[in-house]
């Protein structure tokens, strides 16, 4: 099974950017993307999918905001283990505090441009889906 990613952002046009760019830099990773917290939530939940390698996961989402979605998952027994990557356009210090104490995995300030935005996802990739190991359990 080929490994994927899961992109939760409100912003649909951002995250078509970065399924086009996923599909340059490794065309073997999915992806799979929600626009809500909820949604995202639903998605993970669902016991008949296979989990993702990395949740992608925006900090400010419409409703279910991206703290409280990360927190729901790392009380969830199945999804606990599941690696979470908080990005935001802001960089507080109060938010960034909160993903960690919440169990993200990283934080990062979205990349303005596409050549920065290229550069992170080719990153992001060496890093989750090259080099990451991971608990299956």
């Amino acid at each position: 099974m080929k490994p994927h990613l899961m992109l939760v952002d409100d912003a649909t046009d951002q995250v078509y950017l970065m399924q086009m760019l996923l599909k340059t830099i490794d065309p073997e990773i999915r992806t799979v993307s929600a626009s809500t917290g909820d949604e995202a939530l639903k998605i993970l939940q669902d016991e008949t999918k296979i989990l993702p390698r990395v949740v992608l996961l925006d900090l400010k989402l419409a409703g279910k905001t991206g703290l409280e979605v990360l927190k729901e998952l790392k009380k969830d027994p199945r999804l606990k283990r599941v690696p979470v990557c908080i990005f935001s356009n802001a960089d507080l210090e109060a938010d960034i505090c909160e993903a960690y104490d919440l169990g993200a995995n990283f934080y990062f300030k979205k990349p303005i441009g596409l050549i920065e935005l290229k550069k992170f996802i080719e990153y992001f990739v060496g890093i989750w889906f090259r080099y990451a190991s991971f608990c299956t359990r």
